[in-house]
């Protein structure tokens, strides 16, 4: 692995992710979920885990923001420009289920890029991280993005918003696109964390993921780890953007299907449709 001016960040960052998983396993089945402003659901293990990071963070790295989903910090990041972006629990509905597809995320973002991700599964125990300039890892291997571009190969893509010409079809399923037919077919009608679907992206299992919120907190991480694996993140037109407040949505990719996705995902109305019927 490439040395990395960012490893005690790193480092702590690990750790933290390591210390929460332990919690989180422990948890499963216990918790009960109540329902936030916007209709999401938080658990008590959310918010102790992001409270607990923000203590930590603040000793360990005093001048530095914690920008969290569930409570922040401000300790003045104007001056060193670093902010720390975590969502304790990615995917809490499935946390309160049982699914294992929830997961830790946290990320360092430096003046608007991120430059330390760590990205951790407390059900398979797998670790995802990265660095800026140091390549994407699992688990201590390194991760490279698919080579496919939905011609030669169909492509798997995240699919948030609505797929035209199939009415009402949910935010966050999985599609199969063949740009060849210009159709997408819906193999899996069921939802998944941007997280998780981020590090598939990163370890070339999945080939795109189109996330049209605007919380930092579900992309700041795998916005590194795609581009660490040599994949493409842009905001939802095709712009950088920065990870240390709201987004405006955010495709990532393989950088292969990146103009294609940007090309079909179209804005309709309040929301995004993936234009490929």
């Amino acid at each position: 692995m490439k040395k990395s001016a960012f490893q005690d960040e790193l480092r702590f960052a690990q750790w933290f992710a390591g210390r929460a998983g332990e919690q989180i396993r422990r948890a499963v089945g216990s918790q009960t979920g109540t329902a936030k402003a916007d209709g999401t659901p938080v658990t008590d293990t959310d918010r102790e885990v992001n409270d607990r990071f923000i203590r930590l963070a603040r000793w360990r790295f005093p001048g530095d923001d914690v920008l969290g989903e569930e409570a922040s910090n401000s300790a003045g990041a104007a001056a060193s420009g670093r902010t720390w972006v975590i969502d304790p629990i990615d995917g809490t509905q499935y946390f309160l289920l049982g699914v294992p597809v929830h997961m830790v995320s946290i990320a360092l973002v430096d003046r608007g890029t991120p430059v330390v991700a760590v990205a951790h599964n407390p059900s398979t125990s797998e670790f995802f991280w990265a660095t800026r300039g140091g390549g994407a890892y699992r688990d201590g291997v390194r991760l490279s993005v698919s080579a496919r571009d939905g011609r030669r190969e169909v492509a798997i893509v995240r699919g948030s918003g609505v797929l035209q010409g199939v009415g009402g079809l949910a935010s966050g399923h999985l599609l199969a696109v063949d740009w060849r037919s210009g159709c997408s077919t819906v193999p899996y009608s069921t939802a998944l964390p941007t997280v998780f679907t981020g590090c598939k992206i990163a370890e070339g299992s999945w080939d795109g993921d189109l996330y049209d919120g605007a919380g930092a907190h579900d992309v700041a991480a795998v916005c590194l780890l795609v581009r660490e694996a040599g994949g493409k993140v842009t905001d939802a037109r095709g712009r950088d953007q920065r990870y240390d407040r709201d987004v405006s949505g955010c495709v990532l990719s393989n950088g292969l299907i990146h103009e294609d996705l940007l090309r079909h995902w179209a804005p309709v109305g309040d929301g995004r449709v993936l234009r490929a019927c």
